[in-house]
């Protein structure tokens, strides 16, 4: 990887690591290009799907990835070949589930050389009308949204 050299000087979260191992792994699954955006507070939106998993290591982090069931449709349903009526509340919560598992296997072998290393925890979802993660004590964040068509997507990493 060229960009380790960049990777191993970085002294705050590395959020654009996730970013690539998110945009990579949904255009591999789905096909879909997806595109950051700029992330504005005020039009942040309820979710109703968070995937999330916590990275254990010297720097524990939790990651989490928020959307709602119209963009999880789509997404999940070129991942798995089925039809987008077809899909129920759990196999919307179980494909982002995988997402959120296969972006931080990436994200964990992008980061191998640094002081990022981590063993990732089981992944899981947190599913329900607004529904949404708080962490309580002051921690460094990243947050990056992004889009493609009707799909919208809210990457968050915490550094615990």
């Amino acid at each position: 990887m060229n960009a380790e050299h960049e990777i191993k000087k970085y002294e705050v979260l590395p959020g654009h690591v996730f970013v690539a191992a998110l945009l990579e792994t949904v255009e591999q699954m789905s096909g879909f290009v997806l595109n950051e955006v700029k992330n504005d507070p005020e039009a942040d939106q309820a979710h109703e799907i968070i995937g999330a998993m916590v990275l254990q290591g010297e720097n524990t982090m939790l990651l989490t990835l928020e959307t709602n069931k119209k963009s999880a449709a789509p997404l999940v349903s070129f991942m798995t070949g089925i039809e987008t009526a077809a899909l129920d509340a759990e196999l919307l919560n179980d494909g982002i589930t995988e997402l959120i598992n296969m972006v931080g296997g990436s994200a964990r072998a992008r980061l191998e050389t640094t002081n990022y290393k981590f063993v990732l925890s089981v992944p899981f979802t947190l599913v329900g009308n607004g529904v949404k993660v708080v962490v309580k004590k002051r921690t460094d964040s990243f947050i990056a949204r992004l889009v493609c068509d009707e799909i919208e997507l809210l990457l968050r990493v915490y550094k615990l």
